[in-house]
């Protein structure tokens, strides 16, 4: 866990806390997710007091996911990088004075996760016997090619 003590921030003894570093996020935390890998994750901002109710954390974060390709299931790399603002008073229970950054960071990285993610450009290796693995592309130009597609519209009328 990455706390950072916001104790003067509190007080009003400073306005903001910089937060620089690298973060490395606990293989439990993304096991059960699409991620093999998750490579430290940097990230550069500022924690500003307004008042009890606004406590803002403006970030940049940046770093690298290695997912399965969703077609040749190889690892590969996956950058990614976001800007996050959010308010995290809501987060801190009453005479606290550290807030979790990680798994702030974490809650916002999850959301950078594709649903699918691939590198491979040459569908014409992933081919069997009577099967192959076409482009969404030439899917649409086939399903127009069709010399079903007048039968197949009257039985949807129908």
């Amino acid at each position: 866990m990455m706390k950072v003590n916001i104790q003067k921030l509190l007080r009003g003894e400073e306005n903001s806390i910089d937060i620089v570093g690298e973060f490395e996020i606990p293989y439990e935390w993304y096991q059960n997710t699409d991620i093999v890998s998750l490579r430290p994750v940097k990230a550069k901002g500022t924690l500003t007091y307004f008042d009890d109710e606004n406590i803002l954390l403006n970030m940049d974060v940046s770093g690298t996911m290695i997912l399965k390709d969703s077609i040749s299931l190889e690892e590969i790399p996956y950058p990614f990088s976001f800007q996050m603002e959010e308010n995290v008073a809501e987060r801190l229970e009453k005479d606290q004075n550290d807030l979790d950054i990680l798994s702030i960071l974490w809650e916002n990285i999850v959301l950078e996760i594709p649903m699918h993610y691939t590198q491979v450009q040459d569908l014409e290796q992933y081919q069997g016997d009577g099967w192959k693995l076409v482009s969404e592309e030439d899917y649409q130009k086939k399903e127009k090619n069709n010399p079903f597609q007048e039968l197949l519209e009257k039985m949807e009328e129908e």
